[in-house]
């Protein structure tokens, strides 16, 4: 038996910038993700074995354990593509909450391909295994990159962008779930997508070198749709400026919110005002590859 413990960290979308709808029924994005600290934990256990066989405990964790994983969807994508008879057990230690923006799924699903990529001394090409991220959902390549990114496209192109900084950072998490295709439905019947958007706002050199320099750049279209439907949210939003965050913003499709703050210690403070809450700092690429990829 062989073993490979990694973590699935969280992301958060700095800039989410809706550009048009594509004859695909998804949209065409410009978005800026970061890896944040907060993350689940997997635990891969490898066995050998006469046929391809996967196992997957959840835990206490609200997510299932059947086809409808993305981890599951996720191993079975490359035993698809590098069919080797193994037994493979997957233990999940769920902290990253549920239908937040957080992309945990989808980071989730990113580290299954790298722990088999690993466990199989990579057997697919780099361009194999964006295919495969892909074919899982948008959000799934950026987790084969990690640090700071820009997606295009439905936010599956990745470029990878400088390291922006790290600033005290905390993230709010209302508990209410969000659904995805729910969000960019009202956003397509807000009539908000008839304006005439630029592309390619950030520059691939672009990093902020100061705090006031992020505030500017910071984005979500799909805030006001968000807000409308669950003002709540909005609320929190502004206690969080009311706590002495500098900028707040929604996460993805919501409802996560994270605020940042001009000194390490107000995080701290500000969380003791949300039940739930977390302290979070940025996960660069060169951390984020020394964790999930080993450093290799």
């Amino acid at each position: 038996m062989e073993q490979l413990i990694l973590p699935s960290f969280a992301k958060i979308n700095l800039v989410l910038r809706v550009l048009r709808k594509r004859r695909d029924g998804y949209h065409t994005l410009e978005t800026v993700f970061q890896t944040i600290d907060l993350h689940d934990e997997l635990t891969f256990s490898f066995y050998p074995s006469t046929h391809f066989h996967l196992v997957l405990d959840v835990g206490k964790s609200e997510i299932p354990a059947d086809s409808s994983n993305l981890i599951y969807k996720a191993c079975h994508l490359f035993h698809e593509a590098h069919p080797v008879p193994v037994r493979i057990e997957v233990q999940i230690e769920k902290r990253i909450p549920l239908q937040a923006g957080l992309g945990g799924g989808s980071s989730n699903a990113a580290v299954s391909l790298i722990a088999l990529s690993r466990y199989f001394r990579r057997p697919l090409k780099r361009t194999e295994l964006l295919s495969l991220a892909r074919r899982l959902g948008a959000d799934v390549p950026f987790f084969l990159y990690g640090g700071t990114a820009l997606g295009t496209g439905r936010g599956d192109r990745i470029r990878r962008l400088p390291d922006w900084p790290s600033f005290p950072t905390l993230l709010v998490h209302p508990g209410i779930p969000c659904s995805t295709p729910g969000v960019y439905r009202s956003y397509d019947e807000s009539g908000l997508l008839t304006r005439n958007r630029d592309f390619i706002k950030i520059h691939l050199d672009q990093r902020p070198e100061s705090l006031k320099d992020l505030v500017i750049l910071i984005e979500n279209d799909l805030e006001q749709v968000v807000f409308a439907h669950y003002p709540e949210l909005d609320s929190i939003k502004k206690k969080f400026v009311e706590a002495g965050a500098v900028t707040v913003s929604l996460t993805g499709s919501g409802s996560s919110l994270f605020g940042f703050f001009k000194t390490d210690g107000d995080p701290g403070e500000a969380a003791k005002k949300f039940p739930a809450s977390t302290v979070a700092r940025f996960v660069n690429r060169a951390e984020y590859r020394a964790r999930v990829f080993g450093g290799k």
